[in-house]
C-alpha cells in the first residue's frame, strides 16, 4: 500500500451506551509517524499540510498528508507512532479498550514514543500504561483493488467474553482476519451496550464520516434495542436508517456500499415477547430487509447454548466466537472482490 494517510477522529463513543460525543471539548494538537518493519525500522513523521502538527476541533476528522517514501508490504506488521496534546486536563482522552498497548503496538503519549526506532520492540522508551490511541483509520492506495469493511457492533461483535488478544478480539475480527487466506481490512464502530438507536445517522454523524472510505458495512446490532423494549417496526426503521445511508454512500471505487447483517443471537434475559421480535426481525433480515441487505450471516447455530456462556447468558465465550467467526468468514469470501455485486454510482 502506498500514499499512506492516518485518520483520527475528534470524538468519543461512551462505553456502556454507544453514545457519540464531540469530546474533548477543546481543540487537540496531533502528531503521527509511520513505521515499516520490513527492510527499515526508522519511523517517518507524518505531516499535516506540510507541518509537523495538525489541529482538530470537536466533531472533526483530521488527516495526515500522504507519508513520503513509505509503502507497506502485504502480509507485514507496521506501526503508527502517536502524540496528542489535550489542552484541558478535565477532558477525557478517548482510548481503545480492545487491545492493550503492549500487545498491539500502540505507543504511549510521551514524545519519545513518536519517532523512536522500533525494530519490532514495543514501548522501549516509555511505559505501557498510556491510553491506546491507534488511528481511527489508515488509508492508502493498495497494490490491487481491495475491499474493506466497517463493523457497526455491540459488545458481542466488539469482543466481550472472547479472549482479548491481537489474534482473537471477537467473532467479527476473527472472521475478517482470514477470509479465504486474505485479510479483509476492517474498522470497528462498536462498544459495549451499543444499540442501533445510538448509531443512527443523525445521532452518530462523526462515525459516518468514515463510511465513504470502505466498500462494505457490516451491521451486528439490535440485541440491546430489543432488550430495552423496541418493537419490530422500530427495529426495522432503525436498521433501514443505517442501510439506506450505506446504500447511498459511494465508496472508494465509485460503487455504493454493500450492506451485511448478522442475526441477533438468543440471550437468556429476553422475554417471550422480546424473543418473538428477535425471531421476526431475523427473518426480515434473512429475507433481504426489503432489498437493503446484500448478505445475511446467520450465526445462531454457531453461537451455541447461552446457558454455557462463561459469565452471563448474553455474551458467548471463545469457542462460539471462533465458530461464528468461521461462519462469517465463509460468507465474506466473494466480497473480497470490491466489485462483486457492486452497484456503480451514476
Amino acid at each position: 500500500m502506498k500514499n499512506i494517510r492516518f485518520v483520527d477522529a475528534h470524538a468519543y463513543v461512551a462505553p456502556g451506551s454507544g453514545t457519540e460525543t464531540n469530546s474533548p471539548a477543546a481543540a487537540c494538537t496531533w502528531q503521527r509517524a509511520a513505521e515499516k518493519l520490513t527492510g527499515i525500522n526508522t519511523p517517518v513523521r507524518a505531516l499535516y499540510s506540510g507541518a509537523n502538527t495538525g489541529v482538530s476541533n470537536p466533531g472533526e476528522l483530521i488527516f495526515t498528508d500522504p507519508i513520503a517514501g513509505m509503502e507497506w508490504d502485504a502480509d507485514t506488521t507496521n506501526y503508527s507512532g502517536f502524540y496528542r496534546t489535550v489542552p484541558l486536563v478535565t477532558d477525557g482522552m478517548s482510548a481503545v479498550t480492545n487491545n492493550g498497548v503492549g500487545s498491539a503496538g500502540f505507543r504511549t503519549t510521551g514524545g519519545s514514543q513518536l519517532l523512536r526506532a522500533g525494530g519490532g520492540v514495543l514501548n522501549n522508551s516509555g511505559t505501557s500504561s498510556g491510553p491506546a490511541c491507534p488511528p481511527a483509520m489508515v488509508l492508502g492506495i493498495p497494490y490491487v483493488p481491495m475491499a474493506c469493511v466497517i463493523g457497526v457492533l455491540d459488545s458481542i461483535g466488539y469482543f466481550k467474553d472472547d479472549t482479548n488478544t491481537s489474534s482473537t478480539q471477537g467473532f467479527f475480527a476473527r472472521a475478517m482476519r482470514n477470509v479465504n487466506g486474505h485479510c479483509f481490512p476492517w474498522h470497528k464502530q462498536g462498544i459495549d451496550a451499543n444499540k442501533i438507536q445510538n448509531q443512527m445517522v443523525a445521532v452518530a454523524p462523526v462515525q459516518k464520516l468514515l463510511w465513504p472510505y470502505v466498500t462494505d458495512i457490516f451491521i451486528q446490532l439490535g440485541t440491546n434495542d430489543i432488550s430495552a423494549g423496541s418493537d419490530l417496526a422500530t427495529m426495522k426503521a432503525r436498521f433501514l436508517d443505517l442501510a439506506d445511508y450505506a446504500r447511498s454512500t459511494v465508496g472508494p471505487y465509485g460503487c455504493y456500499l454493500r450492506v451485511h447483517a448478522s442475526s441477533i443471537i438468543p440471550r437468556g434475559t429476553l422475554t417471550g415477547a422480546q424473543n418473538t421480535v428477535r425471531n421476526d426481525y431475523n427473518a426480515w433480515l434473512a429475507s433481504g430487509a426489503d432489498g437493503r441487505v446484500d448478505k445475511y450471516h446467520d450465526i445462531i447455530a454457531e453461537a451455541g447454548d447461552y446457558n454455557t456462556y462463561p459469565n452471563d447468558t448474553i455474551h458467548p465465550g471463545p469457542t462460539p466466537h471462533a465458530a461464528m467467526g468461521a461462519k462469517v468468514s465463509a460468507g465474506m469470501v466473494p466480497y473480497v472482490d470490491p466489485y462483486f455485486e457492486a452497484r456503480l454510482a451514476a
